[in-house]
Formats: C-alpha cells, structure tokens, sequence
C-alpha cells in the first residue's frame, strides 16, 4: 500500500480494525453530457442476459473467425463492426435484494450481488471479480463502517459506484442493476430453470419472507427456489459460497436459454422484465456489449473474488478484506499487470470424481510431462468442472496455453482463488467432474 494510503484515517482504521485499499491515481476527462437514454426496454433484458453476463454465454457453436489487424481481436465474420476503446472499460453488475422495499426496487434496498466487470482495450478479454456483499468498508461519504452492499441502499447505483471506485481504486464507467424479483419473475415466466444442488440447504428467515428448503440432486427450481439457491449461505464457506453458487446459476442461466421451448416464452418475458432493470449504459454500449458477447468462450474468462477472511469478533458478519491480495488482484484482473512464472514451478492439484481417473491420470502425465510436480485426489462431492488459481503470480496466458494444448482442460471455466475452496495444490487446482 502506499505511504498516503497508511496515513489517511490510519489511527481510526487501526482501531476500527478495518482495512482500505489505495486508489489508484485516475485521469480526468471533460464527459459531454449524457443524453437520455431512450433504448427500447426489451433490449435491456437481452443485454442483461447475453451482455453483462460474458463469461456464461453459449460458446459450443462452432464458427469461422478472422483476427482485426489492427486491434488483434478474434472476431466472427458476422460479428458487428464496433470500435471497442483503446482503454479498460469497468461495469459494476448489481442485484438488487427487494424484500425491505418492493414497490420501488431500486430506493432502499441493498445489493445482493456485486459484479466488477472488466473488459479489457479493444474488448481483447473480459475479466469479473465478485464483491462479498459483507465487505467491511468506508461508505462513500460516511466516517464509518459499514457493510459494502448498504451502499445501495443509502444512495443507489451512484453511491454503490462511488463506493467501490474509493475502496478498491478503479474507476467504474457504468453500472447495471437488476432486481431480485425481477430474477424470480424471469425464472417462472421461462417455466423453471434446470440446476444441479450440491448439497441439502435449509434455513428459515420469516422476517425477510426467505424459506429455503433445497435437496441435493439436479432439479427444475422455481423463481422462488433459485432466491434461495442464490441467497444461501449458510454452511463453511459463507458468503464465498454462496458467490460461487451465483457463478453457477448463470451457467445453468445461458444453457437453459439454448432451449427451443424457451423461445416462444420471450416475448411474454421481455413484457416484464424491464421494469427491474436499472442502468446508464447507453443505446450504442448494449448494443456493442451484445454483439461481443455472442461470439465470446466463455472459459476464456477469468473470475475472482476479493481476498478476505470472515469476521471471527462481534455480533455482525463481515468479510474483512485482506489489503495486500486484493491489491494484487486489482493489478492482476484489472490493470493486467504481468509477472514471470514458468510451468516447471508449477505445484498442481487434480481433484475428480471416480468415474474420471482416466482422465485425470492423463492429465496429470501431461502436466508433469511440462515439468509441474501433480498430485491427484478423488473425491465423491465435486459437481462442477473449472480450473482454480491459488497463486496470482500464475497468468492468464499461461492458462490459455495450457488449455490449447491439453484437451482435458480445453473448456473449463477459470476462477482465481487465493482462499482455497477445494484446494489441492499450492498455484492452481484442476477439478474434474462426472457431470
């Protein structure tokens, strides 16, 4: 952290035990103003869908590309000519908790989900982080703590990006919010979605209306039952797993939208959906988002979330934030900073379900073939296929490479995890599933 960083508020923050990170210095530049924004409203749901969630969207159809010379971006032939900018560009993605006020989602209510989304100059790449939603910071504006998902419901979207721009020090361009209750609608309307529980959950909240009451197994979940799916979080890992059940909801999300049967439930869909939608991307930016969302891989995308720690004193859950490791990440995901590893220091873990020792005795030859030291385990409760990175020195490129050449690997989903959640190695675990 930098000198000014440890000297503003340091005797308060030492006694308050709360950590901040340092803002990155930002640029300034003159913005004309933003006219209103008179998209027709059903395109907000399809770019909410196909465009804001990038990393999720239907990449098993096989299609011819060509490279821009100019930019180095992979494109399809029938991909719109947008000129992405020759700079990173931040979306924060909210969801939008409605219980304590439904009338008005979007006055009062805190956010549930919290996205930074970073797409990279000349939309090369995209990379996400996920905000715990008890992140203990310093409200914008506010000399005290608190947790970060009230910034919403102290003063909205512009509070909320205010919020997470001076407590992580990135600049965020635009914002886009969808209600919870606009996600239990969607999910009705679409007749259930189709989704794999990887354990019994049962809680009881009877002042915020919340019953879950979900069983192990793959079932179609109704609107209600996904609020549930997506809320719970009380086992282990807490908010951290309730954020990697998010992940797989939008997983499940894209494959169901790939349906013949969902198709004919659109326009009754796109009737109701806009009325919980809320953002300030423009006409021209959804629609470009779109275009390159539809021909993005989606296992190109790197995810993680901010490095923390849940509170072990007092009363109330927070997810303190370790300074240090999400500065790093910060550098890693959004201003791509590089550092030098090579396979052959690579400590690897290969976790799989016992219907895939082959695969995962192979994998481990090619692995060690590069020069990684490999150990593998099997395990019966692993229910989704991805690719762990413990160690952030270890890069995105190095990834990629790695995916080109090894097939068993090819298509997995790539997630940064300094907190180990089934970890096997000390710099990336490979989890291989039966499903």
């Amino acid at each position: 952290m930098n000198n000014d960083g440890n000297k503003m508020n340091s005797s308060l923050e030492e006694r308050m035990q709360v950590y901040r990170i340092p803002i990155r210095p930002q640029y300034k530049r003159r913005r004309r103003p933003r006219k209103q924004n008179n998209f027709p409203k059903f395109l907000l749901f399809l770019a909410l869908v196909v465009g804001c969630i990038f990393y999720f969207v239907n990449h098993s159809i096989e299609q011819d590309t060509t490279v821009s010379a100019q930019s180095g971006v992979t494109r399809s032939p029938l991909d719109f000519n947008f000129n992405f900018s020759p700079r990173t560009h931040n979306i924060l993605v909210m969801g939008i908790d409605s219980a304590t006020n439904q009338e008005n989602p979007f006055k009062g209510n805190r956010s549930d989900t919290m996205l930074l989304v970073s797409i990279a100059p000349y939309g090369r790449n995209i990379n996400i982080i996920s905000i715990p939603r008890d992140s203990k910071v310093y409200i914008a504006g506010r000399n005290k703590t608190d947790k970060i998902n009230h910034a919403f419901a102290f003063g909205g979207a512009k509070l909320a990006v205010k919020t997470v721009e001076e407590t992580f020090g990135v600049k965020i361009h635009n914002y886009l919010a969808i209600s919870n209750a606009g996600v239990i609608k969607a999910i009705d309307i679409l007749g259930g979605l189709p989704i794999y529980i990887e354990k019994n959950m049962k809680y009881d909240d009877y002042t915020a209306n919340l019953h879950i009451n979900l069983k192990q197994g793959k079932y179609v979940l109704t609107g209600k039952q996904v609020e549930g799916y997506l809320r719970f979080r009380h086992d282990s890992f807490g908010d951290i797993g309730r954020i990697r059940r998010q992940q797989w909801f939008f997983d499940a999300l894209c494959a169901h939208l790939k349906s013949p049967v969902v198709v004919v439930k659109l326009p009754e869909l796109l009737k109701v959906i806009p009325d919980y939608i809320q953002t300030d991307l423009s006409a021209y930016d959804l629609a470009k988002y779109l275009g390159m969302a539809k021909n993005i891989d989606s296992s190109s995308i790197q995810i993680a979330t901010i490095p923390g720690a849940p509170s072990t004193k007092g009363i109330i859950s927070y997810w303190i934030v370790e300074p240090e490791k999400t500065q790093e990440l910060i550098n890693k995901m959004i201003y791509r900073n590089k550092t030098d590893i090579d396979t052959r220091d690579l400590s690897i873990g290969i976790l799989y379900a016992n219907s895939k020792l082959d695969t995962a005795t192979a994998l481990k030859e090619e692995l060690e073939a590069r020069g990684a030291i490999v150990k593998m385990q099997a395990s019966n409760s692993i229910f989704k296929n991805y690719i762990a990175i413990h160690n952030l020195e270890v890069t995105g490129e190095m990834i990629s490479e790695l995916k080109k050449s090894i097939p068993e690997i090819k298509d997995k989903h790539t997630i940064y995890d300094p907190v180990g959640i089934n970890r096997m190695g000390r710099d990336m675990t490979i989890v291989i599933s039966d499903l």
